[in-house]
């Protein structure tokens, strides 16, 4: 029972505490309007706690990478709408519901933070600046700032350390920037009027998959700057080649695809997005649609997809709880309710 004495978050971490197993793995479920912990030995909920940076609902948590420290790095882009809710960049951790240190950014735009495979830089897009801005995830500090295209959305390393890319919804170009030396050594061409905004290298680091939303200008998903108008190209996922630096595959969708993840093998592409229930599942060795997954409700755009790190299993977070995908069956086989947190889940000891 939670006394006067305590917190909501102190409450939250002792009864995970006194329930939680020496060594045992929980899956957490981190959102801005809450955390849930879940056993996935039984799939039962063990407790709720707060989300990340409490009361900052338009917070993003748009990876399920963490730093040297095993912290989460999370962002928030300013409101047009209102001045007092400026972009900020949150460090938290996922265990203790807490938030260790907060970087304001003024009145930008501010999009997907990316971390080295070591853990030891952020690497945060600024849409309005056009630029990327690295920080030293120990001491917090801007270490580089390499300029891109016009409307850098969203970023990620390859896990081999070699590619650095970044999609800018303006320019209809995947930037590539050597993680070393943090200088531009490729631009692939997307399509005119493609508004490649997302991006995900993937496990074998030679391809990166690039979503697209088929709408330009700046405000695009909480942006600063002009309204965003549609190009006319529609939805659509593009299948990159990073040595080759071209467009391999594009494959059209008839919904916003904002992430995908793979199977630790390689094997599945999931993809996603906030305003549509369902996967759409794509087989990496022929680049074709293999199956359609239909969700229970939408994810929202807090919601997100991890695989499981043993490979058998997709947990998708949408608004009825944490949806268990078998990557063997491609089928849905459990819901357990979170109490209303929407987040990214993590498997962590």
């Amino acid at each position: 029972m939670q006394t006067m004495a305590e917190s909501p978050e102190q409450s939250s971490v002792g009864s995970l505490s006194s329930r939680a197993k020496a060594g045992h793995a929980y899956i957490y479920v981190v959102g801005a309007n809450g955390t849930a912990v879940i056993d996935p030995t039984n799939w039962q909920l063990i407790v709720n706690g707060p989300g990340v940076a409490p009361g900052v609902w338009y917070i993003f948590m748009d990876n399920h990478y963490r730093d040297q420290f095993g912290r989460l790095w999370s962002q928030s882009s300013a409101l047009e709408e209102s001045y007092s809710a400026l972009a900020s960049v949150y460090v938290t951790d996922p265990k203790t519901f807490r938030n260790e240190k907060t970087i304001p950014l003024g009145y930008n735009a501010v999009h997907t933070v990316g971390l080295t495979p070591d853990g030891k830089f952020a690497v945060v897009p600024f849409g309005a600046e056009n630029k990327l801005s690295v920080y030293d995830t120990k001491t917090y500090e801007q270490v580089a700032t390499v300029s891109v295209g016009d409307g850098p959305f969203d970023m990620m390393i390859s896990s081999d350390g070699k590619y650095c890319c970044t999609p800018e919804a303006n320019s209809d170009t995947l930037t590539v920037v050597d993680p070393k030396t943090w200088k531009v050594i490729g631009r692939v061409p997307t399509g005119q009027g493609s508004g490649s905004f997302m991006v995900t290298t993937w496990p074998n680091n030679k391809f990166a998959s690039v979503e697209c939303c088929g709408y330009h200008g700046a405000k695009y998903n909480l942006a600063t700057g002009p309204p965003a108008t549609p190009t006319g190209k529609g939805f659509a996922i593009k299948y990159v080649d990073l040595a080759s630096q071209s467009v391999i595959k594009t494959i059209p969708l008839d919904f916003l695809a904002v992430w995908d993840e793979f199977t630790p093998d390689g094997k599945y592409d999931f993809i996603f997005g906030p305003l549509a229930a369902k996967i759409v599942v794509v087989d990496t060795g022929t680049l074709e649609v293999t199956e359609t997954i239909e969700l229970q409700s939408n994810p929202t755009l807090n919601g997100y997809i991890t695989p499981d790190p043993n490979g058998k299993y997709v947990y998708a977070s949408v608004k009825d709880g944490l949806q268990v995908i078998d990557t063997s069956s491609l089928q849905i086989v459990d819901t357990i309710p979170t109490s209303g947190v929407i987040g990214t889940p993590f498997l962590l000891t």
